[in-house]
């Protein structure tokens, strides 16, 4: 028992499990506050994946197609990027409410994770022993890189990862064995592939670095590459169906060299001024403990370390800096992408090394004078009195540094204690210093994971978590066909994937691993589709035609809503439940297909002409020239902005419309109707109603913007005419429908010969079957799945083949 409580794993696991409980209690994180362990996308997007795979375990949910998930998504690929993990089994222990509970403790599970396997590396490779490695694993696992990502719950599985899988290129090269790197390579590839790659990356620089060091010559390196080949090869299973999805996005025109001051600064500031985390979005995140930067520079005069080996991970130090002064390496580090946020991920690497070098330099303290620390101590004051002047003459006055002097200050105590502590270990009484240095350690990591979260997306409240519990439950109850009656659900901006919480289908979804051609072309439509990398689509965007052809049943909306087509039916719980008079069902006519265009009035007006079956064209007109209104337009320039004004007044019922692919302004009566509009975060894209307008109704608004006004659109819809059109389609549609796991089966009778249209989002991996004979499918206006179709009677199939996912 002695042994076990004395062991260094034991131990680590303790101090892991107390300083997370420490810092759930500060956080006021449950069970100790009000608030959850969710924030930013674990919030907006991961929470609800979890809870859609515990219904693939217990209820039998479709891995492969989600009808819960934007128009009959494609499931697979957003399992491959954010569930793989075998942690995640443990989700069938917890209930649709209390999801966060579970990624409380896979979080604790995976930081626990860390520690031990950086401490087993230690030993391993390296033969440190002592129990002066638990530092070092608790460093890493409450390094700031980790506490701040650990939102992305699927990286850290990478991070524990590490260390073992160079723990294997090491035993790679004492003992020739391979596969012991190839299987835990190809678990971390397959765990996330992304951050994956970036382990397999840093795996062959360190290859590299410890054949120098060892003097082994590059006699192994074909066997290793090979090694690292046969783990992506493996690592297909999730890699390919996401490359097919994700394709188009990978490019290596980019700069070799572009130096930015900026970021250089940046960059020694997190290093030195550890709790101040503004930089989440801009920066490395590179602490992990002052005591780290109190070992660094012994480590370089340390006598008893070989200089082969100072100069291999100095080596590697400057090659992780490089991505700082190089677009391109920035973008070969990230799979040749550049990220949308959350910049300089790889940065875990980096953090990793500089950690083994203050581990390798506590290991041979023996080898630092007592002049050294001097020379340590002086490093230090010269870059914090650098800071100092670089505040003085007002670089660090702006938000992406924000600098205090109060943080200097206080950075700079916690430095000279863990000095004076660190000298004690080395030359004087070592048992009290320890313990004092762990817990001034402890409480180091506690700080700067404290000032990391509140400086960042903030935890949100559990009352948040369910608070759409009660409406959700009785929505379910008034629809028969959950996979096919679609809800708009709008409280919730980022609310696209709470439809795999609560089981019903909507339009939207927010996720990495989405079909970026399919949402370029959903957006060419009208939908509202994020502008710069198709991260999500949103269920409440468009005109009503946008609502009506994919199925959308119901509007839920916590304030009154006016658009046409739609019907107040209740209100419930302080929600307005609206109905949809005009959806279509899961399929319906169109007479042919239609070509994509940037005016998406343009593709409306020809999807009514050929859902009618008919050549009109003045189902959308735009305002300047429409028979449906009177408009008077006034247009000035002033400081670079076109300021339109605006004066209608309506001949008819008619609906408002406008959409571009730029930032503008749009005021009605002096007041902003749109915050954000085309912004690269916004929910506000694609085709916006103005307003629903009746007859002899007056509107007066006014658009600022500084774009070209031959790509802003605003258009009149002839609600009337459009009505007629729907109303005969309505004879025209999918019938006797059966939705199972992965198919819809359904009958047709079309008069004319034309195109079968579902409202389903195109994917490859679909099968079309009609009268049982399998038939080719088509992009229906460059989105949807679609076949051509004779008139008469048909029996229809459809059939996700889960094969074709690994098929170009």
């Amino acid at each position: 028992m002695k042994k076990i409580i004395k062991n260094k794993y034991v131990i680590a696991t303790f101090l892991c499990l107390f300083t997370y409980i420490i810092y759930l209690k500060i956080m006021r994180i449950y069970p100790f506050g009000e608030y959850s362990i969710l924030k930013s996308d674990l919030y907006k997007q991961y929470i609800n994946f979890f809870c859609y795979l515990r219904e693939v375990f217990l209820n039998g949910k479709s891995i492969f197609i989600s009808w819960n998930l934007g128009l009959a998504n494609n499931f697979y690929t957003t399992f491959a990027y954010y569930l793989i993990s075998p942690l995640n089994l443990l989700a069938i222990f917890f209930n649709l409410g209390n999801m966060d509970i579970f990624v409380e403790i896979i979080i604790l599970i995976k930081i626990i994770l860390m520690a031990n396997f950086i401490i087993l590396f230690l030993e391993k490779s390296y033969n440190y022993k002592s129990k002066e490695t638990i530092l070092f694993g608790l460093i890493y696992a409450y390094s700031s890189y980790a506490i701040c990502y650990s939102f992305h719950i699927m990286w850290l599985d990478c991070l524990y990862m590490l260390p073992i899988v160079l723990l294997f290129v090491d035993k790679y090269l004492e003992n020739g064995k391979i596969w012991p790197f190839v299987l835990s390579l190809s678990y971390s590839i397959l765990t996330n592939y992304y951050i994956g790659y970036m382990v397999a990356f840093f795996a062959g620089i360190y290859y590299i670095a410890r054949s120098f060091i060892l003097k082994i010559r590059f006699k192994k390196v074909l066997k290793f590459l090979l090694g690292i080949i046969i783990s992506f090869c493996i690592g297909m299973i999730v890699i390919l169906p996401s490359m097919i999805q994700l394709r188009g996005k990978i490019s290596t025109n980019v700069e070799i060299i572009k130096i930015i001051p900026d970021k250089i600064i940046l960059l020694s500031n997190v290093l030195f001024n550890n709790y101040i985390y503004m930089f989440t979005q801009k920066s490395c995140f590179l602490f992990s403990s002052t005591f780290i930067i109190v070992l660094i520079p012994l480590y370089y005069f340390n006598n008893d370390i070989k200089k082969k080996e100072k100069v291999a991970f100095s080596a590697i130090i400057v090659f992780l800096l490089l991505p700082i002064i190089s677009p391109f390496f920035y973008k070969l580090w990230h799979c040749f992408t550049t990220p949308n946020c959350f910049n300089y991920r790889y940065s875990f690497t980096l953090l990793f090394i500089l950690i083994l070098i203050g581990a390798r330099e506590l290991q041979n303290k023996k080898g630092t004078k007592k002049n050294h620390f001097i020379i340590s101590a002086l490093i230090f004051i010269s870059i914090t009195l650098i800071e100092v002047l670089l505040k003085y003459v007002g670089m660090l006055e702006s938000d992406n540094y924000n600098v205090t002097a109060k943080s200097i200050v206080f950075s700079s105590l916690i430095y000279f204690i863990m000095f004076i502590l660190t000298y004690t270990i080395f030359y004087k009484d070592k048992k009290i210093a320890f313990l004092l240095l762990l817990m001034v350690i402890l409480i180091d990591l506690l700080i700067g994971a404290k000032s990391g979260q509140n400086n960042n997306d903030k935890y949100i409240k559990r009352n948040v978590i369910n608070q759409y519990d009660k409406i959700m439950s009785y929505l379910k109850s008034k629809i028969k066909n959950p996979e096919t009656e679609r809800i708009i659900f709008e409280p919730d901006e980022y609310g696209g994937n709470m439809s795999l919480k609560y089981g019903y289908s909507n339009i939207g979804f927010f996720s990495s691993a989405r079909n970026r051609d399919i949402l370029k072309s959903m957006y060419r439509l009208g939908y509202n589709v994020q502008m710069d990398e198709q991260l999500w689509i949103t269920s409440y965007s468009g005109t009503f035609l946008n609502y009506s052809m994919v199925g959308v049943n119901y509007y839920i909306s916590k304030n009154q809503i006016d658009i046409y087509g739609f019907e107040l039916e209740e209100k419930y719980d302080n929600y307005y439940i609206y109905k949809n008079k005009n959806n279509f069902e899961i399929g319906y006519y169109l007479e042919k297909n239609i070509e994509e265009s940037y005016n998406p009035f343009k593709m409306q007006n020809e999807l009514i002409q050929r859902i009618g079956n008919t050549n009109a064209d003045k189902f959308f007109e735009t305002i300047d020239n429409s028979s449906m209104l009177e408009c008077e337009k006034n247009i000035k320039v002033y400081d670079d902005n076109y300021i339109i004004n605006y004066k209608l007044k309506a001949k008819e019922k008619c609906s408002i419309y406008f959409s571009s692919d730029y930032d503008l302004k749009l005021y009605i009566d002096g007041k902003q109707l749109f915050k954000n509009y085309s912004n690269i975060w916004s929910t506000e894209t694609g085709i916006k109603q103005i307003k629903n307008l009746r007859q002899n109704e007056e509107l007066d608004f006014t658009i600022i913007t500084k774009q070209n006004l031959d790509l802003l659109y605003i258009y009149a819809s002839n609600n009337n005419e459009i009505q007629n059109v729907l109303e005969t389609n309505d004879r025209n549609i999918l019938k006797n429908i059966k939705v199972t796991k992965s198919g819809v089966t359904g009958e047709v009778i079309f008069k004319d010969d034309g195109y079968l249209t579902f409202s389903i989002a195109y994917d490859n991996c679909w099968d079309i079957y009609i009268d049982k004979k399998q038939v080719d499918k088509e992009k229906i206006a460059g989105c949807f799945l679609g076949t051509k179709i004779e008139k008469g009677k048909h029996y229809i199939e459809l059939r996700f083949n889960a094969l074709k996912l690994f098929m170009f």
